[in-house]
């Protein structure tokens, strides 16, 4: 497997992760390919994880090359000036903007602050495209604030709905969770210089959207 690097430098790597793909290792896995190890192997580097994507979901992650940059970079990636947005596929009709701030609850049973701020790109076939951009860094946390505001993301088989994935996997071949890590803005821990990323759409949900009736493909064309 080749992963496509978007940035690379004497400190840090982005890459476009691939769809299924976790991470790293996990206690609960039983994979025998795992993102981190892969690029490793493929750099021939030691890399260090900054920050994860779902599973299920593709597009940009960062990581750092040594311990400091680590360290610096998981400060930048915290600013309120760093930039983190994705596509999302939604059920329904959304808002053109709305702002969603409601504390999520962690595995520990901890209220965390969080709060995601959406647009519309596009809307068909009795869904929506929409940006989804956060500004914290919860589990699920797109999902889950996306559920709440009941537009479930198509293929989410936690917080989404059973019944509209499965005839959307039926009729159009819906290949997995249609959430993708799009654009990734951050001022780089040694330079201080603004990294600006941008992520294809992956091919399976690119594929799928252009499949659906009433698609504007010159919208999907330019992510």
């Amino acid at each position: 497997m080749q992963i496509p690097i978007l940035y690379h430098d004497e400190s840090i790597i982005v890459v476009s992760k691939p769809p299924k793909l976790l991470v790293h290792r996990t206690e609960l896995a039983n994979d025998s390919v795992f993102l981190l190890q892969t690029l490793s192997q493929q750099v021939d580097k030691y890399l260090y994880p900054i920050h994860r994507i779902d599973r299920a979901a593709s597009g940009a992650i960062a990581f750092a090359l040594t311990s400091e940059d680590a360290k610096l970079l998981q400060e930048s990636l915290q600013s309120i000036t760093t930039r983190k947005e994705y596509i999302a596929f939604v059920r329904g009709s959304t808002p053109e903007e709305w702002t969603m701030e409601r504390e999520l609850t962690n595995d520990k049973g901890t209220k965390q602050q969080a709060c995601t701020h959406f647009r519309k790109i596009s809307e068909f076939f009795r869904c929506s495209l929409v940006a989804a951009r956060i500004s914290t860094g919860r589990k699920h946390q797109i999902r889950r604030h996306l559920a709440r505001s009941a537009h479930q993301i198509v293929g989410d088989t936690s917080y989404g709905k059973g019944k509209i994935n499965r005839f959307f996997r039926a009729e159009y071949g819906l290949p997995r969770l249609c959430l993708h890590a799009k654009w990734l803005e951050f001022k780089h821990p040694r330079s201080e210089k603004i990294v600006k990323i941008d992520a294809p759409l992956a091919d399976d949900f690119r594929s799928f959207l252009l499949r659906l009736p009433e698609c504007d493909h010159k919208i999907i064309d330019s992510l």
